[in-house]
């Protein structure tokens, strides 16, 4: 059961269950203690220094700082969907790396993947994007005709391509699709939804109509070949380790600074 959001995307809601190895200081049935023996001396108690104390303005973590812009279309994206769908929490990966196995493609596209993921890496300060052959990969990435969609996703909705994230309840990515069409298209345009699919896929769910160029345009360009400002402070905050799964807009506005 899962709620479909913009291009095919939904949330799976599964369960996370936490236990507790031991409890540090937690007392049990019986007591435990230092026996003194008669005529003994005392156990000798160590002097330890006081630490020098750390100010709270010290110890205070650095906020990452963005434009008003940035910050605007950060909420546009990183809240938003496509189909009056909404994103009401931060959706993200949180592993240091999300791995991505690739199936069909010509040289020419794999190519173009291969400077998106490198583009994205280089914007990122927590999670990485890479390339794998392995079966266990985070993210099917698939080369294939647009007539075989449905049958590789079963959430697909329509387009030349698409994407589908599924989360668990605390708003954290474990796995995803991505569906790039491998005929019918110009080389151009297929890097060009190589980059926004994929990029989607990492939990920028949401599209604009604004600033035509950027990754996230939700109108067909022949643009976005590459990241914008915008787009990279998008990213860059995503994934910049102050932002975390389950964050509400006021959360992260509260994390940074605007400016």
């Amino acid at each position: 059961m899962g709620v479909v959001l913009g291009r095919g995307r939904r949330a799976l809601l599964s369960v996370v269950v936490v236990v507790s190895a031991g409890l540090a200081g937690s007392t049990g049935g019986g007591a435990t203690g230092t026996a003194a023996v008669a005529g003994s001396a005392p156990p000798s108690v160590p002097v330890v220094s006081p630490s020098p104390s750390v100010s709270a303005s010290s110890a205070a973590p650095v906020k990452p700082r963005i434009s008003k812009a940035g910050m605007d279309y950060f909420s546009a994206i990183a809240f938003g969907g496509k189909y009056g769908a909404k994103v009401k929490y931060v959706t993200r990966w949180e592993t240091d790396e999300v791995t991505i196995r690739v199936h069909g493609g010509n040289a020419k596209s794999r190519s173009c993947l291969g400077t998106v993921v490198k583009d994205f890496n280089a914007i990122t300060a927590t999670t990485d994007m890479k390339l794998t052959t392995e079966a266990t990969a985070d993210i099917d990435l698939y080369f294939a005709a647009k007539s075989t969609f449905h049958s590789l996703d079963e959430d697909y909705v329509s387009g030349d391509a698409s994407f589908t994230v599924n989360w668990s309840r605390y708003h954290t990515i474990n796995s995803a699709i991505v569906l790039i069409r491998s005929s019918g298209t110009t080389e151009r345009d297929r890097c060009r939804m190589i980059r926004g699919e994929l990029t989607g896929s990492m939990g920028l769910v949401g599209t604009s109509t604004k600033h035509p160029g950027s990754v996230f345009y939700a109108r067909s360009s022949p643009a976005a070949m590459k990241y914008t400002a915008l787009d990279k402070e998008v990213i860059g905050l995503l994934y910049s380790g102050s932002v975390y799964p389950g964050d509400t807009p006021q959360i992260v506005k509260e994390a940074v600074t605007v400016g």
